[in-house]
């Protein structure tokens, strides 16, 4: 059973999260997003800062009690994607959505700050509480970036929660990883360089499409061949660019893709064998190859203390069977740089349909959640805060 907060609580809620994903916003440019969540924490009567590493605020309520200062995070940008969802609310930004669930991350933030605000915290409770609306997750780092800016130099945070739609699970259910939960990511770029010339004589050409195709079918056995089976990691080429017309013969082929590691013995297995299959390229084809490997974000290490915390706090409020204990996922999450810095924990948090099961993914087209989520995901939240600072 999804226990959802008030009709009206959670009306407020579904209409947030729905101005979000109307006004999906690239990296580093959310600034109607911000506008908006500085609106509410407005008539929240909210203290805030704003434009923190372009675009991010940071908003805080500190309780008469001292105490702890913890921290909550939700990401803010969209991806470069044109929605196929035909809902009400649907995308009214060319090229872009919120396939990632984060305007509902951002929402979950604003009604904690509401729920806790009208449970009488700020009289009650003890400490403070730091929200922080992040830019740039999907690309950019904003996280890096928001750190840099020195807006929290001054704060002793004792833990920091994150909570990312997982649609793998039902919605009142949640998935938590002991130590490493989210993969490093590092950026492959391959350039090929042959001999272009007219597509009837490629016996006088040195062919880089030829020779790119073999490649990326040779660089899946390195996972295969190469990696321990008992040891994870992905390599994949999602974009592979040449040619100009049907009858020429390129001189240059661009390969890009992304490798997912979860230790550095895994990572410096994958690096040896890229680098000499890239550069085996010249006697196997005629095709010089040239690698960039352009390190992404850190691997995602949750604190084990705060994670044993948040299962206990979770069966308390979802129920025991509802907290899956999960293994590490392959992607990547920028909230690794604020786990560097502090103990926390990122929190998965099952959104789809319990009815209709598991239907489209992260990063979809066709993405979507579904909204009882949000009053999941303010409970445990609110759980969390009141529960550690008690």
């Amino acid at each position: 059973m999804i226990d959802c907060l008030s009709e009206a609580f959670h009306d407020w809620l579904v209409e947030l999260r729905r101005h979000f994903h109307q006004y999906p916003e690239a990296a580093y440019q959310e600034r109607r997003t911000a506008a908006r969540i500085a609106q509410v924490l407005d008539s929240l009567h909210v203290g805030y800062t704003k434009d923190i590493a372009g675009t991010g605020i940071v908003a805080s309520m500190t309780a008469k009690q001292s105490g702890p200062t913890l921290a909550l995070r939700g990401d803010m940008d969209a991806l470069p994607l044109v929605e196929a969802n035909e809902v009400p609310y649907k995308s009214k930004n060319p090229g872009l959505m919120h396939a990632c669930g984060h305007d509902g991350h951002i929402t979950m933030l604003l009604g904690t700050l509401r729920w806790l605000l009208e449970s009488g915290w700020p009289e009650t409770g003890r400490g403070k509480i730091i929200f922080l609306f992040q830019p740039a997750e999907e690309s950019g780092a904003g996280a890096k970036a928001m750190l840099e800016s020195g807006i929290l130099d001054a704060q002793e945070i004792s833990a920091i929660f994150a909570a990312h739609m997982h649609p793998e699970l039902p919605t009142g259910t949640v998935g938590l990883t002991y130590g490493v939960g989210n993969a490093a990511s590092t950026g492959v770029r391959i350039r090929l360089t042959g001999r272009g010339g007219h597509g009837a004589h490629p016996h006088l050409c040195a062919d880089p499409i030829v020779a790119g195709a073999y490649l990326v079918a040779q660089l899946q056995s390195i996972i295969s061949r190469n990696v321990s089976p008992l040891q994870s990691a992905v390599l994949s080429v999602g974009c592979f660019q040449a040619g100009t017309a049907a009858n020429i013969i390129p001189q240059e082929a661009l390969l890009e893709g992304t490798l997912r590691t979860l230790n550095d013995a895994v990572y410096r297995v994958v690096e040896t064998r890229l680098k000499a299959m890239v550069s085996g390229m010249q006697s196997s084809h005629g095709v010089a190859g040239e690698l960039t490997l352009t390190p992404g974000y850190p691997l995602l290490i949750n604190d084990d203390r705060l994670v044993a915390y948040c299962i206990e706090q979770a069966r308390k409020s979802l129920g025991e069977s509802a907290v899956k204990i999960e293994s590490a996922r392959m992607g990547a999450e920028d909230f690794a740089y604020f786990l560097q810095k502090y103990p926390g924990v990122l929190i998965r948090l099952g959104c789809h349909d319990p009815q209709l099961g598991y239907q489209y993914g992260l990063h979809s087209p066709r993405f979507d959640f579904d909204e009882r989520a949000l009053d999941v995901g303010v409970r445990l939240f609110a759980r969390f805060l009141t529960g550690w600072s008690a």
